[in-house]
């Protein structure tokens, strides 16, 4: 892709929003699985720990900085301007377009529960969306075959995969072809703010580079570890390589 940077080891595409949807509709239209992932602090330190986990994050046909962390750390790096493109904003427009459009949607990923509960909002909110299928993120290896059977079989478009990382990066690199849907894309915890299990933090808190430590608040003995530690390791990532840069060759 033309507009496509890295730093931190990372392949990143500068596309905004708009760019990306109009992307993504590209993707449906061709019908050639590709896969459609977000970066973010806590990624990179996993690609950096992970070789698998970035070959598949940099393999991918759109990346996305989804994380002020990644717009933060473009600047510090003086690397061209990022917007960021969060996945449940991406996410949410693609349901309305798919709505219109007539696009056929698969949600995989989250306990049984919430995924029921997220089902009956989407219906709610979108009584015009062709579900293709959906199925909770709760299974082992020995019943993947089927899950991605389920999923060829619904002749899906878009497929929003809602599994922990790195195992909805290694399920949807392993599986794409076979599952057979135009594009995959991973979107973190978006099952659960849609069903209305989390709340998505304000819109001040978005703006001002803090909705980590709104999600933190609501998931502290999950998410404390992640972010406080975490933060510190990708700042360290970030000055090693503006020290890097400014080495004489």
């Amino acid at each position: 892709m033309a507009n496509r940077i890295q730093f931190l080891e990372a392949n990143l595409d500068t596309l905004n929003f708009n760019e990306t949807i109009d992307q993504i509709e590209v993707y449906i239209k061709n019908r050639t699985p590709v896969h459609h992932t977000g970066v973010n602090a806590d990624k990179i330190n996993l690609m950096k720990k992970n070789p698998r986990f970035k070959r598949i994050i940099n393999e991918a046909a759109l990346i996305n900085p989804d994380g002020m962390s990644m717009v933060l750390a473009a600047k510090v790096l003086k690397k061209p301007a990022l917007e960021r493109v969060a996945g449940i904003d991406v996410m949410l427009h693609l349901l309305e377009q798919a709505a219109i459009k007539g696009y056929r949607v698969y949600f995989l990923g989250t306990s049984e529960a919430i995924l029921d509960k997220l089902i009956a909002k989407v219906k709610r909110d979108y009584p015009t969306l062709p579900i293709a299928g959906y199925h909770h993120g709760f299974f082992n290896e020995a019943q993947e075959e089927d899950v991605v059977a389920q999923v060829k079989a619904s002749d899906a478009d878009l497929l929003f995969v809602a599994l922990p990382s790195p195992q909805k990066e290694f399920f949807v690199d392993q599986y794409m072809d076979e599952m057979g849907v135009p594009v995959s894309i991973g979107v973190g915890g978006s099952f659960d703010v849609i069903a209305g299990e989390l709340k998505r933090a304000p819109k001040w808190m978005q703006r001002c580079s803090l909705e980590w430590l709104y999600r933190m608040m609501q998931e502290p003995k999950r998410l404390a570890k992640r972010y406080v530690v975490g933060n510190l390791v990708f700042l360290d990532h970030v000055l090693k390589e503006k020290r890097t840069r400014k080495r004489p060759a």
